[in-house]
């Protein structure tokens, strides 16, 4: 009998526009996933972005700080992070120009799913260069041929429109795409599931929230 692995990334826009009352209603539109991962998600001494989502969720977290500074008169991170429903395994994290003001990340885990072996990335690209995005989805990409796996999932802000060199290098590394609408205003296409797979999949795409940040989130259902 075929199974449904959903997944969701969702750019969670730190502590920007009517924060935190708008964190507080993401919890209940997520309770149909299986994985997500959170970009963006603001932490600092008093409030996590991601524990108020996971208050309803009770999923596995994994989080990398990034970007930490102070924001509003608070010392605070805008952090990459994964929710899980399933025990995964953390493989690594990896850090785009540490302790820079523009220091980025992704995150490397594993789990096991209706019997195959899924590795899922999670990552957020500069916005300051194309060179700068290039060379961060070669870091991503060599990092994951380490790793054996029957599907791989790349997940993330990419801040690259989809006509993008950046996005046609991923595409070229043999990863596939399924959405078409936008996830940003403006009708751009900058956050994508990617995903390349050793047998035949399924994949679904949906927008699920359009009006708690300012990205969209994007959901996938990958069916086996």
């Amino acid at each position: 009998m075929n199974q449904s692995f959903n997944i969701a990334t969702y750019n969670l826009w730190k502590n920007c526009g009517n924060f935190p009352k708008r964190i507080h209603k993401i919890g209940d539109n997520l309770k149909n996933l299986d994985f997500i991962c959170f970009q963006e998600d603001y932490e600092d001494l008093s409030l996590s972005s991601s524990d108020t989502i996971n208050e309803i969720l009770g999923f596995h977290k994994i989080t990398l700080p990034l970007r930490t500074k102070k924001r509003d008169g608070q010392k605070s991170s805008s952090n990459l992070t994964i929710l899980s429903k399933y025990k995964l395994s953390h493989l690594e994290d990896i850090y785009f120009n540490k302790n820079e003001e523009d220091e980025r990340g992704a995150q490397l885990v594993q789990l096991e799913f209706n019997d195959k072996k899924v590795t899922i990335v999670n990552t957020h690209l500069t916005n300051l260069s194309y060179q700068g995005r290039m060379n961060q989805i070669d870091i991503i990409r060599y990092k994951l041929e380490k790793y054996k796996s029957d599907i791989t999932i790349i997940c993330g802000d990419m801040n690259s429109n989809s006509n993008s060199k950046e996005i046609k290098k991923i595409k070229r590394c043999g990863y596939n795409t399924v959405n078409e609408l936008a996830t940003y205003e403006d009708d751009l296409i900058l956050d994508y599931i990617f995903y390349k797979s050793s047998f035949d999949v399924d994949v679904k795409s949906k927008i699920s929230i359009k009006d708690l940040s300012d990205h969209y989130c994007l959901e996938n259902s990958f069916i086996w």
